[in-house]
């Protein structure tokens, strides 16, 4: 009887250890798939989000390459007018989350005083291409402002 009982112990022990064998092999199976589906899942994200941040940069280039800067036969004009197309187009460049608002009206307002100071000295034709190719930077002064709003 001792026998039997043994051998039925020694029957049920290996029946059970190969049973918590054979779950956990499926349990790592399980869980490298998974692995393998969440980074398949992160790659995908990833490129995701370099895809929108070329796209946006794009989008940023292009938004300030419709303004060109006239001959106004004032070098220093026509200096400033750039300078300022560059400043918000490296703050667009930036993106609204970095921008620091105080900063950003302050300098805009810089721009703007100092815009006053050259439009005294250009001629009348001049002084209306100057006006344009400013007002066209500070629509997207607005914009950047109206993110920041948000």
């Amino acid at each position: 009887m001792k026998k039997v009982i043994l051998t039925a112990l020694f029957a049920i022990s290996i029946l059970f250890s190969s049973c918590k064998e054979s779950t956990k092999r499926e349990v790592n199976k399980e869980a490298t798939e998974i692995g393998n589906e969440v980074e398949k899942g992160l790659n995908n994200l990833g490129d995701n989000i370099k895809e929108g941040y070329n796209e946006v940069k794009e989008s940023v280039k292009s938004t300030l390459s419709d303004i060109e800067i006239p001959n106004l036969n004032d070098e220093k004009a026509e200096t400033h007018l750039e300078s300022y197309a560059n400043y918000v187009k490296n703050q667009m460049d930036k993106g609204v989350e970095n921008i620091s608002n105080s900063e950003f009206v302050k300098e805009t307002k810089a721009f703007g005083e100092k815009s006053e100071e050259f439009l005294e000295n250009l001629g009348a034709e001049a002084k209306a291409s100057f006006k344009a190719t400013k007002a066209k930077i500070d629509l997207k002064v607005e914009a950047i402002e109206k993110d920041l709003e948000k």
